[in-house]
């Protein structure tokens, strides 16, 4: 079976939703045995997804078709043709909550891992907001069969989207867990502070700074709490790129008076994630919203210790591995982190706990059990 995939939207191997895609494209030839891969992405792209198989072809198009406007409509006119032309049997959209076709004149599964949306105030601006409540709801409706990466998105799409009770899997995430496990915690720290300049001891936050949604400001207000309440010395490292909301995170360091005890050392690459995940003695996840959160899994396969929202997937993934606070609460935040930090039987446990948890969520049964919902698509 030839099985065309969408992997435009990707945001450059910098979002969950690039990873997603980055971990399944690297597995489907071993778990498709017999199928062949076609990927549809922009040139600039490329780099990204390095995928090299003799059953995996890459058709790439000029950077400006990955422009939002022009691509959107390049899925609803182009993919459909392109389908047709390179003979797919089938289609595998992996970023269905940002990027679909009304019509692909073959079945069609598609993932859903989020509708932050509808939860997050602000989150995006006005135009944006209508593409993704008004239109892509009707087209996820249309695919043949949707994927969600959480229970919690699930019932997302089941209340607002109207997908039918029981029509949607649920597929998790998982964590690369040959790259993100225990490692010695004093060479880490030297590479981090050689390679990131972040000096130990210090405190993880990995997110884009994104503003409201990924909630750094009171995660900043609950760091300043800890700095004056308890003599910890440890350091805050807000690890992602600036994005949308970022100058109103950085504003929020400075009048907090904390330019000296945060870390923003941007973008880290993949290379480096392990040695900052284990080198951590701590790592807070305050998001407002995650259709999953990735990033708790990697920490947690890191032998770190994990303090998290208890909003949307999050405690769905976290489950008894971490302890949970309220976002919208920097005192709990505070108190929380403090908890975690003068109780070590506490932390040990915690590692334990996430250790095992972590275990439970794979890229290889996620991409098994993609290929065979797109086997059975087709079929059906």
């Amino acid at each position: 079976m030839k099985i065309g995939i969408s992997a435009f939207a990707g945001d450059a191997g910098k979002s969950g939703i690039s990873q997603y895609m980055i971990n399944l494209f690297r597995r489907f030839p071993e778990h498709g045995t017999e199928d062949e891969f076609v990927l549809f992405m922009s040139e600039s792209d490329r780099p990204h997804f390095p995928v090299e198989h003799e059953r995996v072809t890459i058709v790439t198009s000029p950077d400006w078709v990955g422009k939002p406007i022009i691509n959107i409509l390049w899925h609803l006119v182009m993919l459909p043709l392109a389908l047709r032309r390179h003979r797919c049997d089938v289609v595998f959209m992996p970023a269905a909550n940002r990027r679909l076709s009304w019509w692909y004149g073959r079945p069609s599964v598609g993932t859903v891992h989020d509708l932050s949306q509808l939860h997050v105030e602000g989150k995006y601006d006005p135009l944006r907001m209508y593409y993704v409540t008004r239109l892509l709801p009707r087209m996820m409706k249309r695919l043949d069969q949707v994927v969600s990466v959480s229970e919690a998105t699930r019932r997302d799409l089941e209340s607002f989207v109207g997908i039918a009770e029981g029509a949607t899997e649920v597929v998790y995430n998982g964590a690369d867990l040959g790259n993100f496990k225990p490692m010695d915690k004093d060479a880490c720290r030297e590479r981090m502070a050689e390679t990131l300049g972040i000096q130990p001891p210090y405190l993880l936050y990995t997110a884009r700074l994104e503003h409201p949604g990924k909630n750094h400001v009171r995660l900043l207000e609950a760091f300043a709490q800890l700095r004056e309440s308890t003599d910890f010395p440890h350091q805050l490292v807000c690890a992602g790129s600036d994005w949308q909301g970022a100058e109103v995170v950085h504003a929020r360091v400075e009048e907090l008076g904390l330019a000296d005890q945060v870390c923003f050392p941007g973008f880290v690459p993949n290379e480096d994630l392990p040695a900052l995940y284990a080198g951590a003695d701590l790592f807070v996840f305050p998001s407002l919203f995650e259709g999953f959160g990735i990033p708790l899994l990697e920490a947690m396969a890191s032998g770190t210790p994990v303090c998290a929202s208890n909003v949307s997937s999050i405690p769905e993934v976290v489950g008894e591995a971490g302890l949970l606070f309220d976002p919208d609460n920097s005192t709990e935040i505070c108190e929380t982190i403090a908890k975690l930090l003068k109780n070590d039987a506490l932390r040990a446990k915690m590692v334990d706990g996430g250790l095992e948890r972590s275990q439970h969520f794979t890229w290889d049964d996620a991409a098994r059990r993609v290929i065979e919902l797109c086997h059975r698509t087709a079929d059906r």
